[in-house]
């Protein structure tokens, strides 16, 4: 058995072939090894039993900390594989590769079956010159008869001058490494594959929980492995929320880390994202400079988000979501008009926008592009609280507890109360920019709501705000409580924010949900409309590099959405089929045999 032999013609056309019909002729996503001139001459490292240290593989019986070298077959060649479960747990293996010059290189990675449908599975990998290991997953479903499949990912195009593949797991994650692929490159196909997209319009959001639990990373370089994979996209702005209003995933003096203090968890996802935090500071990584210093060396706007409403939650996470700064001042509270508390602090209280506004201040040294508010997550900033009551008995000679919920001075009083804090913020930014001596201005940008009647409703004066040039980017959420979305939910109302960004530096970019697709041609077909409608981009919901289509179509759902300034071919996804990627369908893998009469039927 070769590890490293030549692509043949056969197996070519296998490759261009569609395993099922979907596949787009004639088209393939951006880094699909079929694009490149010389994709013939591709070599194929199907020996993994070579990786070194071969301390780190097994043969036989599964051991924990090993890789399991196992058969594997397709119709055109044989190989060995690597394998390991989600729990397994092993070291980083290297893989020598003796080509030289410029290459693309793809990791053929295996479908991982739950025994009777597929499961979740993935792995990483970097060159070994490389500071940050890439997240790679097959997002294909088995065939007839359960039949596996692998599918071929795109790591990387570099000039290789005697790197290494180096591999490892990715936490929690089972995974079957089939092959490693090299294609040569021309210096032109080379600098194509390197280079930035022309359409960087999209905004991504970043939710600051996510990129810590799953993988509890212990380095800076793990840290940044959640943004690999971005570079070359058309996302051009990252939106990276804190986690919270106050509580943030840095070490603060003005908030506090979710979970400081607690023993007691309500299960081990959160005890994790609080244990992780807690090992990243002792050891002087600071997530939100990770992040921050990630998007300025791939050219992205960095703008720091609060999530407005994120102070506290309830049993279960009531010492989970814990801001100190919350619990220390039951008084500032908002109360609803029958004096119940709820679990949020009141903006019309100066005090608690001081604080928001000291987080701001304290996350300015690491000079962002801008900060803002998701207001998507979430109301009520006010309701009938003292301070909301005496605000409103001064403008208007009213008992604000008198007057019904949706009495229009009520609208305006938290208009005035929101409009007051914008004012303060951006007084804050422009402060701290002159101090810094920076020559470009702070941005401020801002999560709405799908309507008019919901921003009017809780305060947002958005038509006032960007008149005054307070506003610069506004992402539109069709998905917030205690608005029309629990009624008509995924309605963007966009006449009405053209009307009021027309003619105004103010651009609004309709929201999409990354973990909420629908069917890829639906979302394809979505944002295409959005593009021709005159958006100036789209901005996606929490995207991930590695994540397939959560409703289970065959892929990775980032081939598309890291193409989200392309309107043309969105548009013709939309009609025709997003393309399928280069998929091998296993003959074998490990002791089956895959035919039509498949295995586990007797349990």
């Amino acid at each position: 058995m070769s590890c490293l032999r030549p692509l043949h013609s056969a197996l070519l056309c296998l490759l261009l072939a569609s395993l099922d019909g979907s596949l787009v002729a004639d088209e393939s996503f951006r880094h699909d090894s079929r694009r490149w001139s010389q994709t013939a001459s591709a070599q194929l490292h199907t020996d993994l039993a070579k990786v070194e240290p071969a301390s780190a593989l097994v043969t036989g019986k599964r051991e924990k900390g090993k890789w399991k070298a196992i058969p594997f077959a397709t119709a055109d060649f044989t190989g060995t594989a690597l394998s390991i479960y989600s729990a397994t747990n092993p070291p980083t293996v290297r893989l020598a590769l003796p080509e030289r010059g410029p290459h693309a290189i793809y990791l053929g990675l295996a479908t991982t079956s739950g025994g009777f449908n597929i499961g979740g599975n993935g792995l990483k990998a970097k060159l070994s010159d490389e500071p940050v290991f890439k997240r790679l997953a097959n997002h294909l479903a088995l065939l007839e008869s359960r039949r596996g499949v692998i599918e071929e990912c795109y790591l990387a195009a570099a000039d290789l001058q005697g790197q290494t593949l180096e591999i490892a797991p990715l936490p929690g994650q089972p995974a079957t490494l089939c092959y490693v692929k090299t294609v040569p490159l021309t210096e032109t196909e080379l600098a194509e594959a390197n280079a930035p997209s022309p359409n960087r319009t999209a905004i991504a959001t970043f939710d600051g929980h996510s990129w810590i639990w799953p993988f509890r990373p212990t380095t800076a370089e793990q840290l940044a492995e959640e943004f690999r994979g971005f570079e070359g996209s058309d996302v051009g702005k990252w939106w990276f929320q804190v986690l919270g209003a106050d509580l943030v995933s840095y070490p603060s003096e003005v908030g506090n880390y979710p979970g400081e203090g607690t023993v007691d968890f309500p299960n081990g996802t959160y005890a994790a994202y609080t244990r992780t935090l807690e090992t990243l500071f002792k050891t002087g990584v600071n997530p939100l400079q990770v992040a921050r210093e990630e998007a300025k060396r791939q050219g992205a706007e960095f703008h720091v988000i609060l999530r407005p409403g994120g102070w506290v939650g309830s049993m279960p996470y009531e010492e989970t979501f814990n801001s100190r700064f919350y619990y220390e001042h039951p008084e500032w509270r908002c109360f609803d008009k029958d004096g119940t508390p709820t679990f949020y602090l009141s903006y019309a209280v100066p005090e608690v926008r001081a604080q928001l506004l000291a987080i701001f201040r304290e996350t300015l040294a690491f000079q962002p592009e801008g900060v803002g508010f998701t207001f998507n997550r979430g109301m009520p900033l006010m309701l009938w609280e003292d301070a909301f009551c005496e605000r409103f008995a001064a403008m208007h000679e009213a008992d604000a507890k008198e007057v019904p919920d949706d009495d229009p001075r009520i609208h305006a009083t938290r208009a005035a109360v929101m409009t007051d804090f914008l004012l303060e913020v951006r007084a804050l930014l422009d402060e701290t920019a002159a101090a810094q001596g920076r020559t470009e201005p702070y941005k401020i940008s801002l999560g709405t709501f799908a309507k008019e009647e919901d921003n009017r409703r809780w305060g947002l004066d958005l038509e006032s705000w960007i008149q005054r040039g307070l506003v610069d980017d506004l992402a539109v959420a069709w998905f917030a409580y205690h608005t029309s979305f629990e009624k008509a939910p995924g309605q963007i109302d966009l006449d009405y924010y053209r009307r009021i960004t027309e003619g105004t530096k103010t651009k609004a970019y309709p929201m999409m949900i990354a973990w909420k697709t629908g069917k890829p041609k639906e979302f394809c077909a979505k944002a295409a409309a959005y593009l021709a409608g005159g958006a100036p981009g789209i901005a996606l919901w929490d995207p991930q590099v590695h994540k397939g289509w959560p409703e289970g179509s065959p892929g990775n759902l980032f081939d598309v959405i890291s193409r989200l300034g392309h309107q043309e071919d969105l548009a013709r996804w939309a009609k025709d089929g997003v393309p399928r990627p280069l998929s091998i369908p296993l003959t074998r893998l490990d002791e089956n045999y895959f035919s039509r009469w498949f295995p586990n039927t007797g349990f």
